[in-house]
């Protein structure tokens, strides 16, 4: 992982801001977005899954899933896209892109794709705020972070907002599209300029506009704002009652 100098310069460089600044105020401004995205980039974690065995998403997940978590709460919650933990057996969180510590999977929702896992020892991590992904805009510049050791921060920008629908009977009606695509997408971090949480990646897409708008590869994610109606009964229930819904009981 990057040294927190070589990072806080990364994070300048990508925000196109000066080193020097003149106003006060731009500088105090800067200053702030800078602290935010290096929070931001601090509270993502490695996941790394096994799945139990002879466990039927094995076919198309594979037994052994990696990706991303972020850090939302003070107790170790770490929200991560759900498939990553589907019928796993055993789930780790990667720190700093080498210390693994063991977690429990909390909730996996189906009704919103999202999976929430708890580490079962101290963190010491902060945890990330979580935005308003309706106030994103499109052509505004984003943030997307990975928590695995080759991820990093990279620029990103908001193409569309949209209904999407899976084949596995999954509906988001407001949908996330960025551009470029990264590959290290599952369950990484969507953030503002300001370090909030506005979304969890879940997939690759060709179609980042839509349909209609010909090929633009780019990649999906999940909005926070589907979170806050549900986390209660994610903690509660394993998933929200959505997710118990005829054809996905």
């Amino acid at each position: 992982m990057l040294g927190s100098s070589l990072r806080r310069g990364l994070i300048v460089a990508l925000l196109g801001l000066p080193l020097a600044l003149p106003a006060q105020a731009a500088r105090s401004e800067n200053s702030a977005r800078t602290e935010g995205l290096e929070r931001a980039q601090a509270a993502m974690v490695g996941v790394i899954a096994e799945a139990v065995e002879d466990a039927g998403s094995s076919a198309t997940l594979g037994p052994l899933r990696v990706g991303s978590g972020v850090v939302i709460g003070d107790d170790g919650l770490v929200l991560t896209i759900g498939y990553l933990i589907l019928e796993a057996e055993r789930v780790d969180l990667l720190i700093d892109g080498e210390r693994r510590v063991p977690a429990r999977v909390v909730a996996y929702d189906q009704a919103t794709g999202f999976g929430l896992v708890q580490a079962l020892t101290p963190l010491k991590l902060t945890p990330a705020p979580i935005g308003r992904s309706s106030d994103a805009t499109p052509d505004e510049p984003l943030m997307i972070a990975s928590g695995l050791p080759d991820g990093g921060l990279s620029l990103a920008r908001l193409v569309s907002q949209r209904a999407f629908s899976g084949y596995w009977e999954y509906h988001i009606d407001t949908a996330l599209f960025t551009v470029p695509p990264r590959s290290d997408h599952s369950g990484a971090g969507l953030f503002n300029l300001d370090g909030e949480l506005l979304g969890i990646g879940s997939l690759v897409v060709g179609e980042a506009m839509g349909p209609a708008a010909g090929r633009l590869p780019g990649n999906m994610f999940v909005p926070v704002d589907l979170l806050k109606p549900v986390i209660a009964e994610m903690r509660a229930r394993g998933a929200s009652r959505g997710s118990t819904r005829a054809g996905w009981a």
